[in-house]
């Protein structure tokens, strides 16, 4: 029998767009989707109470209710959402400031729980036989991407952030033998998107860093990391996204202690040289 999260999976792509919205809504928020009417999660997910009734038909559920029972079942089964869960309701929040950081642990404990060794070492893999790394993702994404492409250039010295300003006069030198590395979260970027497409058609590899299974990005890569971007704010939080990048960054140093201490050394022999620090008088 299928669970909750295999239905929407088999039946993503068929799903209208509000259907899908509703579906990445209930898949990224199920401790609280759980706890919601209809009503509920239709407001938080910004289409009508019908669509979400129909999103239980084009699930083959006979109703809401039974769609929301099996929901309950997948949540009280899997043992990592149940223990975010408890993660989640073990403080009693006394301000906001609080309650903000501990959202901020929420996401980074979510994230550990889906992450894995395995993914990460290969998303280092990746990078390193890449024969150029491109680093693509804007808006707020740029607190991940600009970060990791000025680590990248710094430890390989072969890594460029693609500028929006500038999408075609980057995108177009993408080759097979490149590795292209997306950030994308909602609203999913169209032009990021463009860029990971192309980049597909080019037959780059990709790494997206996203949000959920059901990102637009995760359809496009070879390799999906996800990280939790939950916020009590009004903007969304990357702290569990920075967070994953440095864990790549970290494997990438392990791997190849003697090409990155080489290229370090010559970097740190540049700052020297054109005398790229602080100095007293």
């Amino acid at each position: 029998m299928q669970s909750f999260v295999e239905r929407i999976q088999e039946h993503f792509d068929s799903l209208s767009t509000g259907q899908k919205k509703v579906a990445h809504y209930i898949q990224t928020n199920m401790q609280d989707a759980v706890m919601q009417s209809a009503h509920k999660i239709a407001e938080n997910s910004g289409v009508s109470e019908a669509t979400v009734h129909r999103l239980a038909q084009a699930l083959s559920y006979t109703s809401f209710s039974n769609m929301l029972q099996d929901l309950r079942y997948y949540v009280l089964k899997d043992q990592r959402a149940v223990r975010n869960f408890l993660i989640s309701t073990s403080h009693q929040e006394d301000s906001w400031l609080e309650k903000h950081f501990q959202q901020e642990l929420d996401n980074l404990h979510e994230t550990m729980a889906r992450a894995d060794k395995s993914s990460i070492n290969q998303a280092a893999r990746m990078l390193l036989e890449a024969e150029r790394i491109w680093v693509v993702g804007w808006r707020m994404g740029l607190s991940i991407t600009s970060y990791m492409s000025f680590v990248l250039k710094y430890m390989l010295g072969n890594c460029e952030l693609i500028p929006q300003g500038g999408v075609a006069e980057y995108t177009t030198y993408i080759k097979p033998s490149d590795t292209v590395f997306a950030c994308g979260f909602p609203r999913y970027c169209s032009k990021t998107l463009k860029v990971a497409a192309h980049a597909r058609q080019e037959g780059a590899k990709i790494i997206a860093l996203t949000d959920s299974e059901l990102s637009p990005f995760a359809k496009l890569a070879d390799l999906t990391l996800f990280a939790s971007n939950k916020s009590t704010g009004f903007l969304d939080s990357y702290t569990a996204s920075l967070s994953m990048a440095s864990a790549i960054i970290n494997e990438i140093s392990y791997l190849e202690k003697d090409r990155v201490h080489q290229n370090i050394q010559k970097m740190e022999m540049m700052f020297k040289e054109f005398q790229d620090q602080f100095e007293w008088k």
